[in-house]
């Protein structure tokens, strides 16, 4: 059994801070006794670091190239829209562009999840992180997609966003607007967002799209949890089993397509050249995939490189 919407701690800064019941006094050693979705998220976080270095040969630590980020999830717009490549929304929350990167979302997870999860529980905590996280993609593919961009996501800053989000939405139901807590969670959400605009305007890549967008989801879903409420345990392990399900589902058509697809990876110029090659290689089959692959990211658009192939190898290949 876990708490229902009722408590967080009265100060907002990390494991030292004292609040109400079982936080206070809690030390950094135990800062995340209560928070097990949150330790699982660290470890699934932090584990595909590592798998991303492991595949990262030559490269700067962690900063996996794009057929690297693409293999393992990666949100790409152009994909995710032309390929219906929806399950990449969630497995791009699990993976970053280096260690700074991952650094400093697992120490922001690490410091506000065990608050909102011992104060309304696993059943609401986990679910919560996966949409937030999922839907701030979205609306960062969205953004991208108006401003005919085309740069693949990574990150679990959405993620964290919505949980940071879904603590202050707690925290001003129980505590009120002038809770230092309250104050405290504003002011990070605040920084987030103005610290990714001036680092966009800077020349930075960083997706405040999906910081915001995650942010928005979070909130909102904290904002219909019922105060009271109780999970029993089996319930609270269905809810659990159901998002990993979702987890391991998402993963699972990510490798279906890395099988089944060999320019799955591949961003559209990476097409494009590929297609080129296997023209100047006399190699129409390749061409004919490779032409598809790209018009696929283009919604079918005609292009320049329909006509090349079709001038080199006929239209018979071409469906």
């Amino acid at each position: 059994m876990h708490a229902g919407v009722n408590s967080l701690p009265s100060a907002a800064a990390g494991p030292d801070d004292r609040g109400g019941d079982s936080t206070r006094h809690r030390g950094a050693d135990r800062w995340l006794d209560g928070a097990l979705v949150t330790k699982a998220l660290l470890v699934l976080n932090v584990g595909m670091f590592f798998v991303e270095v492991i595949r990262s040969t030559g490269e700067a630590l962690g900063h996996a190239s794009a057929v690297d980020a693409l293999a393992l999830g990666a949100s790409y717009p152009l994909a995710t829209l032309g390929e219906a490549r929806w399950e990449t929304l969630v497995t791009a929350c699990f993976l970053h562009s280096g260690l700074a990167h991952i650094g400093f979302n697992m120490l922001a997870l690490w410091q506000v999840g065990p608050l909102i999860e011992r104060a309304v529980g696993a059943a609401r905590m986990a679910p919560m992180y996966l949409f937030a996280g999922a839907f701030g993609n979205l609306v960062s593919v969205g953004y991208t997609s108006w401003h005919h961009g085309a740069t693949f996501t990574v990150g679990a800053s959405g993620a964290i966003s919505g949980v940071i989000a879904a603590a202050m939405v707690v925290s001003l139901r129980v505590q009120g607007w002038r809770a230092p807590l309250t104050q405290a969670l504003v002011r990070w959400l605040a920084l987030i967002v103005v610290f990714g605009v001036f680092a966009t305007r800077t020349g930075s890549n960083i997706d405040n799209a999906a910081h915001i967008g995650g942010a928005l989801a979070g909130g909102a879903i904290a904002a219909l949890w019922r105060r009271g409420t109780v999970y029993s345990e089996r319930a609270t392990a269905g809810v659990l089993t159901a998002c990993l399900a979702v987890l391991a589902g998402c993963v699972g058509v990510v490798a279906y397509h890395d099988r089944t697809d060999p320019f799955a990876p591949l961003v559209l110029e990476a097409r494009v050249e590929t297609t080129n090659d296997a023209l100047a290689a006399g190699n129409c089959r390749r061409a004919y995939a490779g032409l598809l692959a790209v018009e696929r990211l283009r919604a079918g658009r005609v292009s320049s490189l329909r006509h090349r192939v079709q001038d080199a190898c006929g239209m018979a290949g071409i469906q």
